[in-house]
């Protein structure tokens, strides 16, 4: 399994890693952390990026999470990978949009390591349950 993670603070991005860190030394799940979200839209509109599930940042420059979500989700390729938002605004509007563009779930900035591990074992589970 391979978990992306993107957000544009690489603060967020080594505060994740380390959340992750038990999972990852497992080998049986594999991260990558971008702080790039322009290069990963046009990564996803060239298929190149390959990824289980993928954590995204709402509020980035250049390209927003709703944007990556919709691009990943307008995509066969990926249009059935889970994409879990990652932002410390969570409104009904960030919601309605979240599921307008593709967002399958939420996490507030205040992740902690046990709702992190549950929302990939939940993911992981969808993944093999056939």
């Amino acid at each position: 399994m391979k978990i992306i993670f993107v957000d544009d603070s690489k603060i967020v991005l080594e505060t994740l890693k380390s959340l992750v860190l038990e999972i990852v030394e497992s080998k049986m799940i594999k991260c990558e952390f971008l702080n790039d979200s322009l290069i990963v839209k046009k990564m996803l509109e060239n298929e190149s990026l390959e990824y289980d599930l993928m954590f995204v940042d709402i509020n980035m420059p250049n390209v927003t999470g709703y944007e990556l979500a919709k691009t990943a989700k307008n995509i066969q390729k990926y249009k059935y990978k889970s994409i879990i938002a990652i932002t410390s605004e969570y409104t009904e509007e960030a919601k309605e949009l979240g599921n307008k563009f593709g967002i399958d779930g939420w996490f507030l900035k205040t992740i902690t390591q046990d709702s992190l591990q549950l929302s990939i074992v939940d993911t992981i589970k969808k993944l093999y349950k056939d």
